[in-house]
C-alpha cells in the first residue's frame, strides 16, 4: 500500500447521494495525502484525494472488503474515469513510467474487468520487460514477462475461452519460443474465433508452430547423436530431416558440426556456409568455419573468421582465447598480446592463458603487467539521470504498435496527456 495514504472516517453530517449513490459515514475511506505529509489536515480531505486514495486501493487491494464501495463513490464522483484512467495509463507507459502506469491498469482492470483492460495490463508488462531486456537486467526481465503470461492466464480464468486473450497468449508464447504452449493456446483460440484476416493469419503461425515442433524433435534426435559422439547415426538422421527441410539451417549446423567431427573439413564447411546463405549469422557457425579452415592450412582465413565471432559475442572467453593462440604461433605478437589481456579481464588464472603469457614473454622478452580491474561508482543520482535521459532518448521503442486492446470495448485508443490532478493522482517528488 502507498505510504501516503490514511484512513478517515466521515462525519454523519456528510452523508448524501451523489447521483443516486449514498455516502457513508461507518465506512473508514482511505485519502491521498501529499508527499512527505503524514498528518491529514482538513485542507488535504478533498474529493480528489479520496478518489486518489481509493483508486490505489482498487489497483493493490481488490479484495479488500469495503471494494465495491471505493468503486462506486469513485464512478459517482467521476462518471468517465475509466476511459480517463486508461488513457493516462498509456500515456505514462509511453513516457516509461511504469509503476505509475501500472497502478492506473491495474485500477482499470479492477474497476471494469473486460479482456481490453486484462490486454492492456499484459502489455504494460510486456512494454516493462522489453525495458528491462535494453538494460540487460535479465532477472527483471524474466520477472515482468512471467506478469505478463499470469495476467492473460487470469483473464481466461476470469472470461473463458476468450478470442483475444488466447490469441495474446499464443502469439506471446511463440515468440518465447514455448511452442507446445503456443500450439495449446492457439489451437483455442482457433476453435472459438471470428472469421477473419486476424484468425488466418494466426491459422498460419499456428501451422508454422506444429512445423517447428516436429522438426525440433527429428533435430534433437540427431543433437542428442551427437552428445553421445554417434556422429554417423547424427548424420543418418539429419540427412533425412534436410530432404524434407532443406532450407532449415538448423539441419545444415548439425550435418557439418558431425562431418567436422569426422574430420571431413570441406564438406564440413559447405554445410556452415549453406547455413550463412540461409540467413543465419552467430557466433557459432563462425567458430566451426574458423576450425574448418585451420584444419585445411588457411590460418587467415581461420583468424578472420574468429574475428566475426567475437564481434556477434563480444565476450565469449573461448572465442577470444582461440585467436590469441592463432596469433601467437603465428608470431603477430601485438595481436596476440591484445588478446591475451582481454582473456586475463575475463579470467586471469585460467591455465591456458597463463601458459600463453609464458610463452609471450619467452618471445618477446616483455613481461605482463598485473591486471587493472575498472570498479564503477555509483552516485544517488545517477538513476535520477538515467531516467531523464530515457526520456528524452529520441527513439521509437514500439508502443503504438503494441499497445493494442482486444475485446468488449477499444480503451487503448486514446493518446492525449490527461490531467492528472481530475484525480488526484499526481507523480511524487
Amino acid at each position: 500500500m502507498n505510504e501516503n495514504i490514511q484512513y478517515i472516517t466521515l462525519p454523519s453530517s456528510l452523508e448524501k447521494e451523489i447521483k443516486g449513490f449514498k455516502v457513508r459515514s461507518d465506512i473508514q475511506i482511505p485519502i491521498q495525502l501529499p508527499a512527505k505529509v503524514k498528518k491529514p489536515l482538513p485542507e488535504h480531505i478533498t474529493i480528489e484525494s479520496i478518489c486518489a486514495g481509493m483508486i490505489i486501493v482498487i489497483a493493490y487491494h481488490p479484495e479488500d472488503k469495503n471494494f465495491n464501495y471505493y468503486r462506486d463513490f469513485v464512478l459517482a464522483c467521476q462518471p468517465d474515469c475509466i476511459q480517463e484512467l486508461n488513457t493516462a495509463a498509456i500515456t505514462k507507459e509511453r513516457q516509461k513510467d511504469y509503476p505509475f502506469a501500472e497502478q492506473l491498469f491495474l485500477a482499470v482492470y479492477h474497476m471494469l474487468p473486460q479482456s481490453a483492460s486484462c490486454i492492456n495490463l499484459a502489455t504494460l508488462y510486456s512494454s516493462w520487460a522489453a525495458f528491462k531486456k535494453k538494460e540487460k537486467n535479465e532477472k527483471e526481465e524474466d520477472f515482468y514477462t512471467a506478469k505478463c503470461l499470469n495476467t492473460l492466464k487470469d483473464g481466461l480464468e476470469k472470461f473463458g475461452e476468450n478470442e483475444a486473450i488466447l490469441a495474446e497468449l499464443g502469439s506471446i508464447e511463440s515468440y518465447l519460443g514455448n511452442l507446445e504452449d503456443a500450439r495449446e493456446y492457439l489451437s483455442r483460440y482457433v476453435k472459438v474465433a471470428t472469421e477473419g484476416e486476424k484468425k488466418e493469419k494466426l491459422k498460419k503461425i499456428l501451422k508454422e508452430v506444429e512445423f517447428r515442433i516436429d522438426s525440433d524433435n527429428e533435430i534433437n534426435q540427431a543433437y542428442d547423436f551427437m552428445m553421445l559422439e554417434e556422429e554417423d547415426k547424427a548424420l543418418s538422421s539429419i540427412e533425412s530431416f534436410l530432404k524434407k527441410n532443406p532450407n532449415i539451417w538448423h539441419g545444415h549446423f548439425i550435418k557439418g558440426w558431425a562431418l567436422r567431427k569426422k574430420k571431413d573439413y570441406l564438406n564440413a564447411e559447405k554445410s556452415f556456409l549453406r547455413c550463412l546463405e540461409l540467413g543465419e549469422s552467430n557466433s557459432e557457425i563462425y567458430n566451426e568455419l574458423s576450425i574448418c579452415s585451420l584444419e585445411t592450412g588457411r590460418k587467415d582465413l581461420a583468424k578472420n573468421y574468429l574475428d566475426i565471432a567475437i564481434e556477434l559475442e563480444s565476450d565469449n572467453f573461448t572465442l577470444m582465447n582461440n585467436l590469441a593462440y592463432l596469433h601467437l604461433v603465428d608470431g603477430e605478437y601485438d595481436e596476440a598480446k591484445k588478446w591475451i589481456e582481454k582473456c586475463r579481464q575475463i579470467a586471469p588464472e585460467d591455465k591456458q592463458i597463463q601458459a600463453m603469457m609464458a610463452e609471450y614473454t619467452e618471445k618477446t622478452g616483455e613481461e605482463f603487467k598485473d591486471v587493472i580491474t575498472e570498479e564503477l561508482v555509483k552516485t544517488p543520482d545517477d538513476d535520477k539521470a538515467r531516467e531523464k535521459m530515457n526520456d528524452f532518448d529520441g527513439e521509437d521503442d514500439g508502443y503504438e504498435e503494441e499497445l493494442k486492446a482486444l475485446g468488449e470495448e477499444d480503451y487503448a485508443k486514446g493518446f492525449s496527456t490527461v490531467n492528472m490532478k481530475k484525480f488526484g493522482l499526481e507523480d511524487e517528488e
